[in-house]
Order: C-alpha cells, then sequence, then structure tokens
C-alpha cells in the first residue's frame, strides 16, 4: 500500500492530474449552479458557455502544464503522453464518433452547425465532450470528494425548488410576476433548481442520485443516505416521468453487480426504502397558483410510505441476521436476470390484459394494443415518428450537428384560457438521444456511439473497478431517462466525466481498494 502510494506520488503526470481533478470539482459543482443563477431564460446559454468555457480553459492548462513538465526536465513529453495514447474500444468508438460529427458538420447544408441551433449542441459541444472523455479518462481519478459536492448541489436545489414550489421566486430566477405554479400558462415549461427545466432536472437526479445508492451499497456509509433521500423528494416536486421510469430500471438492472457484496441484501433494502419514503414524502407536498403549501394524501403516496417503511424495516431486521449479510453465491447473479426477465414479461403482460385507461400507463396499454395516437407521451409519438422520417432523407450524414429544429415540419401550439394567447413552441430535440444522434449526425454515429458505450461497459463488467460500484447505477439510469426526454450542457458533460472516472479507474496499474472509499 504504501510502495503505491509513493509510486503515484513520483509520477512525472501528477500535475496534469491535479489540474484534472480541478476542472472534475469544478463542473460537479459550479457548473452545475453558477449557470442557472442568471435566469431560465439565459440558462441554457450560461450553462454552455459555462461548461464549454470551462472545459477549453482545462485541456489548454493541461497542455501548458505538459510543456512545463517536459521543458523543466521533470519528464519526457513521451512519458507524459502515455495514458493519452491507449486504444482502448471506448476510445476508439468515441473518437470516430467525433470524427464522424465533424464529417456530419462539413456536409450540412444548414449554418450554424459549429454552436447548434437549437440546444447548443452543435460540433463544439461534441468536440469538448469527446476531449474531456479521453483526457479525464488519461488524468482523472474517482475521488469520494466529488460525492460530497454532488451532494451540497442536490441540497441546494431542493431548499431552492422547496421555496419555489411554496410559489416564493428566490434568486429572482423567474422573471418578474411569474413563479413555478404560472408553467405553461405565463411560460411555456417547467423550471426548478437551478438546471431549468424539470426535464433537465430529472436527467440530473439520475445521474446523481443512484452515486449515493451505490457508494452506501458499497461503503455501508449511512451519510450517503441523506442525499439519496433529498433527490428523492426533489424528484417528486418535479415530477419527471422519465426520471420515474430511468430510476427504478437503473437500480434493478444493476442488482446482479451488487449481490455478491457483503451485506448487500440489508442495504438494498434499505436504501430502496429511504428513497420510497422521500418519493412519498415529496409526493404528499402539494401547493398551485391558488393553494398554500401543503400536505395531501393520494394512494401512490400511501402505498410507497408503506413499502418504503417495510422495506427499511426489512433491511434493519436483516442487517442483525449472519446469513441474511453473506455475499451471494456465483450463481445468484444468473439466477437474478432470469429473474428480471420475468419480471419484465409478466409487467408487460399485466399492462396488456388490464383495463388501464388513463395516464403514461394507459397510453402504455393501448399501444400495446395497437392503438398509436402522436399525442401519447405529450406528443413525444408524433415527434419520433417525424423524425424516424427524417432519418430515412439522411441517413448517413443526418442534417449536421443540432439542426433538428431548423428540419422539423411542425410546431406545438396551444390555448391559454388564462392569457387569452396562443402559445408556440418550436421541437429543438428528438426527446431520445439515440434518435436525437441519428437525425442530426447519421446512423453511422449512432453505431459508434452505441459501440462506445458498449466497450466501457465490456471493460467494466470484465474488470469490476471499485468506481464501477459508484458510477454504473447513475449511467444506466441515465441512459433509460434519456430515450424519453433531453438534457443540458452541464449534465451531459457530466455524464461524460463519469464514464472517463471509471474508464480511468480501470486503467490504473496501483489501485487499491482503500483509495475509493
Amino acid at each position: 500500500m504504501g510502495r503505491s502510494r509513493e509510486k503515484r506520488n513520483h509520477a512525472p503526470w501528477l500535475p496534469l492530474e491535479r489540474i484534472t481533478m480541478l476542472y472534475v470539482a469544478v463542473l460537479c459543482s459550479a457548473g452545475l449552479v453558477l449557470p442557472g443563477l442568471r435566469g431560465y431564460t439565459a440558462a441554457g446559454r450560461s450553462a454552455f458557455l459555462f461548461c464549454t468555457g470551462a472545459s477549453l480553459c482545462y485541456l489548454a492548462a493541461l497542455v501548458l502544464a505538459a510543456a512545463e513538465v517536459a521543458l523543466t526536465g521533470g519528464a519526457g513529453l513521451r512519458e507524459l503522453l502515455r495514458p493519452l495514447t491507449r486504444l482502448g474500444g471506448s476510445r476508439v468508438c468515441f473518437l470516430l464518433y467525433a470524427v464522424w460529427a465533424a464529417l456530419s458538420a462539413a456536409c450540412s447544408e444548414y449554418e450554424g452547425v459549429w454552436l447548434g441551433l437549437g440546444r447548443y449542441e452543435g460540433l463544439l459541444f461534441i468536440l469538448v465532450c469527446v476531449a474531456v472523455y479521453w483526457a479525464v479518462s488519461s488524468y482523472g481519478r474517482w475521488d469520494a470528494r466529488l460525492l460530497a459536492l454532488l451532494g451540497t448541489v442536490l441540497f441546494f436545489n431542493l431548499i431552492l425548488g422547496l421555496l419555489q414550489y411554496a410559489g416564493m421566486n428566490p434568486l429572482g430566477l423567474f422573471p418578474e410576476g411569474v413563479d413555478f405554479h404560472d408553467a405553461f400558462v405565463l411560460y411555456n415549461g417547467r423550471f426548478l433548481g437551478t438546471l431549468g427545466n424539470v426535464d433537465v432536472l430529472g436527467g440530473f437526479l439520475c445521474l446523481t442520485v443512484p452515486l449515493f445508492y451505490g457508494a452506501y451499497l458499497i461503503s455501508g456509509r449511512r451519510c450517503a443516505l441523506a442525499p439519496l433521500a433529498a433527490g428523492g423528494v426533489l424528484l417528486a416536486l418535479a415530477d419527471v416521468d422519465a426520471a420515474y421510469v430511468g430510476l427504478p430500471a437503473a437500480l434493478t438492472l444493476t442488482l446482479p453487480w451488487y449481490c455478491r457484496v457483503p451485506n448487500a441484501l440489508p442495504r438494498i433494502c434499505r436504501a430502496a426504502g429511504v428513497l420510497a419514503l422521500s418519493l412519498a414524502a415529496g409526493g404528499a407536498l402539494y401547493a398551485d397558483r391558488n393553494t398554500a403549501l401543503c400536505l395531501r394524501l393520494s394512494p401512490v403516496v400511501l402505498l410507497l410510505a408503506v413499502l418504503g417503511a417495510a422495506a427499511l424495516g426489512f433491511g434493519v431486521l436483516a442487517g442483525r441476521s449472519e446469513r441474511l449479510c453473506r455475499p451471494g453465491t456465483e450463481r445468484l447473479p444468473r439466477r437474478l436476470w432470469a429473474a428480471i426477465g420475468a419480471l419484465a414479461v409478466l409487467s408487460v403482460g399485466l399492462l396488456y390484459l388490464l383495463p388501464i385507461s388513463s395516464g403514461t400507463l394507459g397510453q402504455v396499454h393501448q399501444m400495446l394494443h395497437g392503438t398509436v395516437d402522436p399525442s401519447f407521451g405529450s406528443g413525444r409519438v408524433r415527434i419520433w415518428d417525424e423524425v424516424v422520417h427524417l432519418i430515412g432523407q439522411a441517413p448517413l450524414l443526418g442534417g449536421g450537428p443540432d439542426t433538428l429544429v431548423a428540419r422539423m415540419g411542425f410546431t406545438f401550439t396551444r390555448y391559454s384560457q388564462e392569457t387569452g394567447a396562443m402559445i408556440e413552441a418550436a421541437v429543438d430535440a428528438a426527446h431520445n438521444d439515440f434518435l436525437n444522434i441519428a437525425v442530426n449526425l447519421g446512423l453511422p454515429a449512432l453505431a459508434f456511439y452505441i459501440a462506445g458505450l458498449a466497450c466501457w461497459l465490456q471493460s467494466v463488467v470484465r474488470h469490476r473497478p471499485r468506481a464501477a460500484g459508484i458510477i454504473l447505477p447513475g449511467a444506466a439510469a441515465y441512459l433509460v431517462q434519456i430515450c424519453f426526454t433531453v438534457s443540458a450542457s452541464g449534465v451531459i458533460l457530466l455524464f461524460w466525466i463519469l464514464l472517463a472516472l471509471c474508464e480511468r479507474d480501470i486503467n490504473l496499474p496501483n489501485c487499491k481498494e482503500e483509495d475509493l472509499k
């Protein structure tokens, strides 16, 4: 242990590692808070400028630091660049993805592909994401203090969100005379916290809340349950359907990963119980334009409370049983996969058979019976249908980075009785990240992106780095929810950074489990 630490402390690229970790710390804290403090009307642009500017400064600082070390004789340039030359499967695929994006931009008929026409996700941002992934996976390192920063952001957004949900406007993020409950009446969309649209907030919660779930299962430290609960309350206030799908799906899909961890069963039950109780607590809070903040119980809230209390109680009792605290057998992961598959089939069967007529489940029920209304999913089905048609028009190179808004043949309009005006909203994203890549960059770019994710997952499963036990649930939840919604610069870049930190953990030759606790 001491010898590996000594080698690491005398590594020639240590200054590059420090710069990298400083950059990651800024993106995990200020990058998620400061851009939104300029008001929701400028949230998207501010996040893009902050994250892109910080990333370019970071890449430039790496170059300068490497040059200084080389010129002062600290190490040869070849030795400093050695971590960058490692060609893993995910690195190669993501590099090809960036190259294809550049080719798509060069062949696009639209101007503005460099910055993007709709969501500031043009070629510049794509290249920055891939460059950051390459650099952080070379010189970054997972650090438990990142969880403290993300937990602080979660609590800050929870406090701000509670005040906004109560009808207040702290920090003046809403325009004067407007509050959270004027959504789709005095302004288009719904905004909560510092990230802007609740869909973006849902993506952030899917990416970060499971980190604390994984951290608790790995370490058993109860302090990780506090931000887990804060995220649950905030998600209930935001009420994002995509996040409601992403979180439980990811926690279920990653169960086989944790089943052989000591004390896995009691810890999983406690974490699930805390999350369910926090969702119930957030769901019990109610306020609208005419009603002050109060408690309102519903069947769903009561069910979550009962299930959460039962899971938490069982987890506490199971923790006292030596038998239930033992790690699972080698066959248990396969049995869990079989159980998850059977549960998925059973769920689809129930949705097909049960006469559900309202809500999202009702729409899924009708789709299983062959009835597909374009209005399903708040109009997402109509968007997906149009996007698939546009993919067919330019399957190889797409329309160019972030050009969907210029190619869409319709806009959403809605008449507001409160204001007597027609509200019109342009469609600037496919509300599915994979379709978004295909329509903007072409099917080959989508293939490279999916292949990069698959190679990353294969490396994680093969090497089982300790950091993956923390990062994997968040990455899975993010990828599930992004199939139904949109994201923004800060959250997208954070996703790439987490992937890179896990990749770096795989490649660390002297990595010890104690360093990652």
